[in-house]
């Protein structure tokens, strides 16, 4: 004889309950100097930001060893070539801390600049182009000098597609530190084998202007992931070019 069951028993279903996995960033690398605690404090409650101690070129003056080595503008006061000298004096030590250390996937940008982590957040940097340094962040310029008043960023934009786009140096060049991005520590290795050996050096987003157009740098990801915050953009040495939105590379 069957028993039957009572009534209003229920019947356990199992259930898998699916395991969050936690979102893959790069290493983002922020250059700061310590006396600035004011623009380090829009990061500091945010691990995904890892503060780099900036170089102080105007304390640290001629003993820095890329004062001498710059090449500035003629026309250049001391003070801003020591500022100058000082950021190029960062940059340089983050890359190369980035290749002693092997660091894959890692971007760097400068204190006043902030990450748009809800468009960092879908990207798959896996499937990034991982055979040249990607600019997350930067400015538009023409593609020869700044006077070139035929040169139109509302016409440039228009080509760009959502996503990684090629830079056409005939069309344009990209500068400024708002963000690039290294997928493999070797990219960063071949920058410093070309850079740092030099005798002469101008700022980092010159030489990297040289480099778009041998090739080495041929990515951007449009709008910008990585972006001015403008509030402390004009706190700083180069404050008088930042008049203008940076999502859009520049445009207003």
């Amino acid at each position: 004889m069957v028993k039957k069951s009572k009534r209003g028993s229920k019947r356990r279903v199992k259930t898998r309950r699916r395991s969050k996995t936690k979102k893959k960033f790069p290493k983002i690398f922020v250059i700061n100097l310590r006396r600035d605690k004011e623009k380090w404090s829009k990061y500091k409650k945010d691990d995904r930001y890892i503060r780099f101690s900036a170089c102080n070129g105007v304390e640290m003056s001629k003993e820095n060893p890329y004062y001498d080595r710059l090449q500035i503008m003629w026309n250049a006061g001391d003070r801003k070539k020591k500022c100058t000298a000082g950021i190029l004096n960062s940059h340089m030590s983050i890359i190369k801390n980035i290749v002693k250390n092997k660091i894959n996937q890692a971007l760097i940008i400068e204190d006043d600049a902030i990450v748009d982590f809800k468009v960092l957040k879908k990207i798959n940097l896996d499937k990034l182009p991982q055979d040249s340094i990607i600019y997350f962040g930067g400015t538009l310029h023409p593609p020869d000098t700044f006077k070139n008043k035929e040169w139109s960023h509302t016409k440039t934009i228009k080509n760009f597609k959502k996503g990684i786009n090629k830079i056409d140096t005939k069309k344009f060049r990209i500068l400024g530190g708002h963000g690039y991005y290294f997928p493999t520590w070797k990219l960063a290795k071949e920058l410093l084998d070309v850079v740092d050996k030099k005798e002469k050096m101008r700022a980092l987003d010159s030489e990297m202007v040289k480099l778009q157009r041998t090739g080495m740098i041929k990515y951007f990801y449009y709008p910008a992931i990585s972006y001015l915050k403008m509030e402390d953009a004009i706190k700083g040495v180069h404050a008088e070019h930042m008049e203008r939105d940076m999502h859009y590379y520049g445009g207003m």
